[in-house]
């Protein structure tokens, strides 16, 4: 049974108002570990004071594109973004995908020289409006050597005192590697500010989980997890956001179909073992301890997003 009449029963079981561990870039489920705050910090700051390129890597599902969504909604209006997630283009495709970002029409194509001149009006203009031209690339891997250099004309636009084009690249760890390649040293040069991204320690991720339970909910989500459920969940997932959400929710689904509010060892080996085959894991039924420091801390925090 599944679709939007399941969902809404699974919510009205666990008195949610919506699902809290769908794996999309929603801010308003952006939980502030140490790194993550410090990278929001610093990628606002980047933005706001004009100085040009930032650098964020981390593995598959480490919270980066929900951080740089974040960062749109804290920009609001002082701010006029490109979000670039197909990076596999051509070096000419991806100026023209920034261009069409912003709503430049490009009535010459293939015309270079015409589109750099176009977005070089539409920077200029956002800049005496006092509004920040910001273009963020997801999935930076992916970008070749003469997609970097491209970008790198971006990061030429500039005042005497400002940079008019804040240009934001995520993307997987190997993305260090590239930009090793010689041919991108001036463009190396150009990095104000740079993060990695790494899994969540498991007090963090008990965290994570009860904030999204309670920014889920219509004031107190009905559902408890075990000390055993959270180390299996947190030996599975291995502190990865995304992987976190991928069991929580079919956690959440299988103790909806047994009618119960406690996600125990049980619950979390049946929603790994049958909801995620592709895991390929071994069954994990020894464990059952209900209770313990974990489970106390997730209730602390429980308790405490019910307070606010």
């Amino acid at each position: 049974m599944t679709g939007p009449l399941f969902e809404t029963m699974y919510e009205t079981f666990y008195n949610l108002a919506g699902p809290p561990f769908h794996n999309t870039p929603n801010s308003r489920f952006f939980f502030e570990t140490e790194q993550h705050k410090e990278a929001l910090a610093k990628l606002e700051y980047t933005v706001r004071n004009r100085r040009g390129f930032a650098l964020i890597t981390g593995d598959i599902g480490s919270g980066k594109t929900t951080l740089s969504r974040t960062l749109i909604s804290r920009l609001g209006q002082d701010a006029k973004t490109a979000v670039i997630n197909n990076t596999r283009v051509s070096s000419q495709q991806l100026l023209e995908l920034i261009a069409s970002e912003f709503g430049i029409e490009n009535s010459v194509a293939g015309d270079k020289v015409k589109l750099l001149t176009s977005i070089k009006q539409f920077v200029t203009h956002q800049h005496t409006m006092d509004r920040a031209v910001v273009v963020i690339i997801d999935e930076g891997q992916c970008l070749t050597i003469d997609e970097f250099e491209e970008i790198r004309l971006l990061t030429n636009l500039e005042t005497e005192a400002h940079k008019l084009v804040q240009l934001l690249i995520l993307g997987q760890p190997e993305l260090r590697q590239t930009l090793r390649h010689p041919r991108l040293a001036p463009l190396i040069q150009r990095i104000v500010m740079y993060m990695h991204l790494k899994p969540m320690s498991f007090e963090d991720m008990t965290r994570y989980i009860a904030f999204r339970l309670v920014r889920a909910s219509k004031g107190r989500p009905n559902v408890d997890f075990s000390r055993e459920a959270l180390r299996m969940i947190y030996a599975r997932s291995e502190g990865v956001p995304r992987v976190v959400n991928l069991v929580c929710d079919n956690a959440l689904l299988v103790g909806y179909s047994r009618n119960t509010q406690m996600v125990d060892s049980q619950v979390v080996d049946a929603a790994i073992t049958q909801m995620l085959p592709n895991l390929d894991l071994e069954s994990t039924d020894q464990f059952g301890e209900v209770g313990g420091p974990a489970a106390d801390m997730l209730e602390e925090e429980l308790d405490h997003g019910r307070r606010l």
